[in-house]
Order: structure tokens, then sequence, then C-alpha cells
């Protein structure tokens, strides 16, 4: 058999839900209250009125401070394989301005279970396996196409990587590493 050369990208963007949606009410709620705070106690101390005019100020460092802090709140995951190594990525998004963190990279033929994390069976070899870093690409922890891969790093540290598996993903895995690959009908 010849090699897969053609590489292959999937992404997800992570569901707002948990602490990335109190993240953003927290961050958004910051966004209004700092300049409406600074220019009221501006305006209300007699000495600081002469300052009332820095209130430009106050609403442009407001501005630099979401395009800093947005980002880790509104987050992308990206995995990508490429002749069977498979490389994670963390998009990190701040007003159309993209910030690529690369994660984690690992052939997928020194994986010793690639499989549903949703089925039972599976789920349980998983935390049997007592991953000590886990790399998670899932958009929710209730993704219905949850998969994950387990794998010894280089330096012997046990690893995991939850993914939303998509048809053509399993097809690469499988050509990968044929015995630990456990295929299952996806949605995409």
């Amino acid at each position: 058999m010849s090699e897969i050369t053609e590489r292959y990208d999937y992404g997800v963007a992570q569901k707002k839900e948990g602490k990335y949606l109190w993240g953003r009410i927290g961050l958004a709620f910051l966004y209004v209250l700092f300049p409406l705070v600074t220019i009221t106690v501006l305006m209300l101390i007699p000495e600081a009125r002469k300052f009332v005019y820095f209130g430009a100020l106050v609403v442009l460092a407001d501005a630099v401070f979401a395009f800093f802090t947005w980002r880790y709140v509104d987050i992308e995951y990206e995995y990508s394989v490429h002749v069977g190594k498979v490389t994670f990525t963390i998009i990190q998004n701040a007003f159309n301005h993209r910030i690529r963190k690369p994660q984690t990279e690992f052939l997928i033929r020194d994986c010793e279970l690639i499989a549903p994390l949703n089925e039972e069976e599976f789920a349980e070899r998983y935390r049997q396996f007592g991953a000590g870093t886990v790399w998670s690409a899932l958009s929710s922890k209730k993704a219905d196409d949850a998969y994950f891969a387990v794998y010894t790093d280089e330096d012997g540290k046990k690893c995991a990587f939850l993914f939303e598996a998509t048809n053509e993903m399993l097809k690469r895995c499988r050509f990968y590493n044929r015995d630990a690959t456990v295929v299952r009908q996806m949605r995409y």
C-alpha cells in the first residue's frame, strides 16, 4: 500500500458553554463597566474633573484590553494529519486576528488505542490508561463524535488526544494503525 500523502485538516470552534460562556459574560461586563466607572469617578470628584477629557483615553484603553483578552474565550481547535503525523493547534481569535498555538504532535502508528469516547467499553479503557497529559480538540464535553487516541510520547509520558472524529480521519487512522483503531460511522 502506498502512503496517504495529502494533508487533512479539521477544525471546530469551542462551544459557548461552561467556563467559556461565563468568561464571555464576565469580559463583556468588564468592557462596559470599566469606562463607565472610570468616567463617572472622574466626573464626581471635584479635583479630578479637569481630567474628564482623558475619558477618550479610557475608552481606547478599554479597546486595547478587549483586543488582548477576548481571544481567551473565542477559541477554535484544529488538527491536521500529514503522512501519519497528527498536529494539534489551538487558534485564538481576537477580532479577526488569529493566533495559532501548536500544542502537540504524535504519530498515529504510536497510538495504543483510537476509539470512541462515548462508548462505555472504550471509555473505561481510556480511564485505565491513566494519561498524565490530555489534549482536547472537542468543541464540547458532550460532542457526539468524540474519539480519543492514547499514546506514550518520546519522554515516556502517557498522553491522550481527544478529538471529534470524521470518516476521513478514521480512514487515515485505520491506514496507519489498523490494529489500534476502532471505526464507527461518523456524521461527517
